[in-house]
């Protein structure tokens, strides 16, 4: 099969056909997919694919009935695709692809995806908030062999639909959790108490039970934007990553940062959880659970 020239990873089907993956590439029955499959045993909203990091792709399924397959192993979580990987969804077989670094560098023409995602680094202002099963090992334990692919998958796309709904972006997949951000534009404030209320709505079922953290800095931004993909960087990065192993030895469900408490004001009631040292950042830093 001849690889797409503008892609840096493609699916193969069975019938010789390439379908680049640039960026996110959703996959389902349903027409607005960027890849369809006329399949009832598809879901309308089956699974993703996500870029994420330099040339990393994540496969994710959203929770569908029948599941989604990697090398013939069921899909439980978000996991990273590897070349040469066969996806099996529905009765559909696809091999996922990826060009390496040295072929890309070897190839005689440039392809045009590569110069695309060139892109200034820019800094702003953003949230961040990360998200985190609690107790997977356990969760596995306690439900079916093929109801806990169902269970998380749900969970990740009900996550993401409330996310994305209120302007905001899945910018990585964590195995058992994800790393959202929204730039802080005029009415981002607003949007972040509606997906907070949200998220805690979706915590209230119990299934799973997960963990939420807020934070708010200064974020270094840019890389491969035009691939679906924006590439984040900075000490508040490593800040809200911290700060959720943090809520996680408290034992608090949801806890926001100082910083991002006080641009919140009282639109989020709060309680004080502390001053507390994290990992490699000087100093102590106010806390509050919500």
């Amino acid at each position: 099969m001849t690889p797409p020239i503008d892609a840096p990873a493609w699916l193969e089907r069975d019938d010789a056909s390439t379908v680049p993956v640039i960026g996110s590439c959703a996959i389902g029955r349903a027409p607005g997919n960027q890849l369809v499959l006329a399949d009832d045993k598809a879901s309308r909203k089956h699974a993703l694919i996500h870029r994420q990091g330099e040339n990393e792709y994540w496969l994710v399924d959203l929770g569908s009935s029948n599941g989604s397959y990697v090398d013939g192993r069921r899909v439980a979580q978000p996991m990273v695709l590897r070349d040469g990987a066969v996806i099996r969804i529905g009765m559909s077989s696809l091999r996922f692809r990826q060009r390496t670094a040295s072929a890309v560098a070897a190839a005689s023409d440039e392809p045009r995806w590569s110069t695309e995602t060139l892109q200034d680094i820019r800094v702003a202002p953003c949230w961040l908030l990360l998200a985190d099963i609690e107790g997977s090992t356990e969760l596995s334990r306690s439900l079916p062999v093929d109801q806990l692919p169902v269970v998380t998958g749900r969970w990740f796309s009900d996550c993401k639909q409330a996310i994305e709904a209120s302007g905001g972006a899945i910018n990585k997949y964590l195995g058992d959790g994800f790393f959202a951000y929204w730039v802080d534009v005029f009415g981002a404030t607003a949007r972040l108490v509606a997906v907070l209320t949200e998220l805690k709505r979706i915590q209230a079922t119990g299934q799973p039970r997960f963990r939420v953290v807020l934070h708010r800095g200064e974020v270094s931004m840019g890389g491969a934007a035009s691939l679906g993909e924006e590439s984040l960087a900075g000490p508040d990065v490593n800040f809200v990553f911290r700060m959720e192993k943090l809520a996680g030895s408290l034992k608090h469900a949801n806890m926001i940062s100082e910083a991002a408490g006080l641009v919140l004001g009282d639109r989020i009631p709060t309680s004080p959880a502390g001053r507390h040292p994290l990992p490699g950042f000087e100093g102590t830093f106010g806390f509050l659970t919500y």
